[in-house]
């Protein structure tokens, strides 16, 4: 089997390299998937560049989520998964013409879904899931404000917020992801990088109108963040892109924590509000089971056509720099997916 591994950390058209190795044997909870693609994410970029304090020591493979046929089961793993078409949650390791998977954190899929659009399912749309559907009951009229709305995650929290009847704020960087967002009928489209987002929704919106924060940046926008929430509101931390291009250092650490701010409990419980972090690896570890139940869930919504994952980029194995260069540019839009 074929597998791109990181060998050095660095630009995209440096750090991988394709390697012949053996094909991986399931544990008993795992299956093997003989896969067609993997998707992209931006923890990807960041353990490409030796940010990502999760992701093992070089070399490794890095890639959160497959698409493609289940060739070998574990002892414990349902035999019926056979020969049947899955998206899967890898927990690193996807950057492989095979891959491992806990047959937990996988769902069955038609043919008619694309690649890319079902890798979206996966990790995007199963980590903005947790967060509107999951862990709180959203409600009919409330706001949402989005980071990166443009983004894989924020097309998905956008369509999922639209499901509840959830206004949404989004945030974007460019005159293009604007005309993205006003596609995908966002209430609130705002260019960042041209309108002060806190001024704008305080004069338009009110004083703490936000009753949902999802924040995928970090730093400054963190502190905007907390005056924007309202009493009895949840600002969900899911990443830290503004991390992301600085070396991995002491120094760089605690600017970034310096730029994000801390908060106390004592004053979040006083406003009656919480902070709440995700981490879809931490599932995988500690309660697979919740990213089965997204998972599922979320494909029984896109067969019911009341989502539709966007896919911003399909592309060759041969050119997975030209792919990981698109995403870490922040100028594309939907889920980027490479395919062998």
């Amino acid at each position: 089997m074929k597998q791109a591994t990181i060998i050095k950390y660095g630009h995209a058209d440096e750090a991988f390299k394709i390697q012949e190795v053996n094909s991986p044997v399931p544990k008993a909870n795992e299956v093997c998937i003989e896969v067609e693609g993997f998707g992209l994410n931006y923890a990807d970029v960041m353990a490409r560049n030796g940010l990502y304090k999760e992701a093992p020591k070089i070399p490794f493979v890095p890639g959160y989520e497959v698409v493609g046929k289940v060739i070998k089961t574990g002892a414990e793993a349902p035999k019926s998964l056979m020969g049947k078409r899955v998206v899967a949650f890898t927990r690193f390791g996807g950057y492989a013409t095979e891959a491992v998977a806990d047959y937990r954190a996988l769902g069955i899929i038609s043919d008619e879904i694309s690649g890319g659009e079902a890798c979206a399912l996966a990790t995007q749309y199963c980590t903005a899931y947790y967060m509107t559907h999951y862990f709180q009951q959203m409600r009919n009229g409330e706001i949402a404000l989005v980071h990166a709305c443009a983004g894989g995650v924020g097309t998905a929290l956008t369509q999922l917020c639209q499901l509840k009847g959830v206004k949404v704020i989004g945030l974007c960087s460019s005159d293009e992801k604007m005309e993205y967002l006003k596609a995908l009928k966002v209430d609130y489209p705002i260019n960042y990088t041209q309108t002060d987002y806190k001024k704008w929704i305080i004069k338009n919106l009110g004083k703490r109108p936000v009753d949902h924060i999802f924040n995928a940046v970090a730093g400054n926008s963190f502190k905007n963040d907390l005056k924007l929430l309202a009493y009895g509101g949840k600002l969900f931390c899911f990443g830290g892109a503004a991390r992301s291009g600085k070396k991995n250092n002491l120094l760089n650490d605690v600017s970034f924590l310096l730029k994000t701010g801390f908060v106390s409990p004592l004053f979040m419980m006083m406003k009656a509000q919480a902070l709440i972090g995700v981490n879809m690896l931490r599932f995988a570890d500690h309660k697979v089971d919740v990213i089965g139940t997204c998972l599922k869930e979320l494909i029984e919504l896109y067969n019911n056509k009341e989502i539709a994952p966007k896919v911003g980029g399909a592309f060759p194995i041969e050119k997975l720099a030209e792919a990981h260069m698109a995403l870490e540019s922040g100028k594309s839009t939907g889920k980027i997916y490479v395919h062998w």
